[in-house]
């Protein structure tokens, strides 16, 4: 014959199990804000430990939560670390990115299946054209304001919205070669998966690029987008698609 145990010895197993779920359940939070705080207080400077810092970037200041990035040409990032986003694994930060031609603001956001960023805006001058590697200019005199910019990729889908407006100037290759720059209206949006970017001047199309949420990188440039660059044919439309 089987025994059973008295109710009263279940009810006061059951409450034991629950007051040791909860302290564990206490002790896991405790423990992850700590860590939470710890990693928010470590120097920017540990960043090099952990990740590759493109060499454009010549030093590291302040924390991982309040910090700034010193930059090539008189440029600074900084950015405002949203501490209470690590909590539910989610990283968010306010940057600002200055330079003695360029204001940008914006937000960064990251998460293990996607990242961000919003509300781009601000002036941007030629002196960026020069932090780009392999890129064959020597100086610029465009500048260009950009007007509620948002990018954004996840895991199959890829999105985009804002406006970029450059107005017309000019370009020197590095080898002495001056090109004309005209004025530049670029459209940001999305469609279905994808996100896109048109460029065009004076209503007239130059090129597409085009982000695929299956990891596609897809250029179109137009002939009158290849006119503008010395070399290209420009009998018909130039497309290139790579993946990433």
């Amino acid at each position: 014959m089987f025994r059973t145990a008295p109710a009263e010895s279940r009810v006061a197993r059951g409450s034991t199990l629950r007051r040791v779920s909860t302290g564990l359940a206490l002790t896991l939070v405790i423990a992850l804000i700590y860590m939470v705080a710890l990693g928010a207080t470590m120097p920017a400077s540990a960043l090099r430990h952990f990740v590759s810092i493109p060499p454009q970037i010549t030093a590291l200041n302040g924390t991982l939560r309040h910090g700034r990035a010193e930059v090539k040409g008189g440029y600074a990032l900084t950015w405002d670390h949203r501490t209470a986003d690590l909590l539910v694994l989610r990283a968010r930060a306010d940057t600002v990115l200055t330079g003695a031609d360029t204001q940008l603001t914006g937000s960064l956001r990251a998460s293990p299946l996607s990242v961000s960023l919003d509300d781009l805006a601000g002036r941007a001058g030629p002196g960026l054209l020069k932090l780009m590697p392999g890129l064959a200019v020597d100086s610029c005199t465009t500048r260009a304001v950009v007007d509620g910019v948002g990018a954004s990729l996840s895991r199959g889908a890829a999105a985009a919205q804002g406006r970029i407006t450059v107005d017309s100037g000019t370009c020197i290759e590095t080898n002495g070669r001056v090109n004309p720059v005209p004025p530049l209206d670029i459209a940001l949006d999305t469609v279905g998966l994808d996100a896109r970017a048109r460029v065009t001047t004076a209503g007239t199309p130059l090129a597409e690029v085009v982000v695929a949420g299956d990891r596609r990188l897809i250029l179109t440039l137009q002939p009158a987008g290849s006119a503008l660059i010395p070399g290209l044919p420009t009998g018909a439309p130039i497309m290139l698609d790579m993946p990433f």
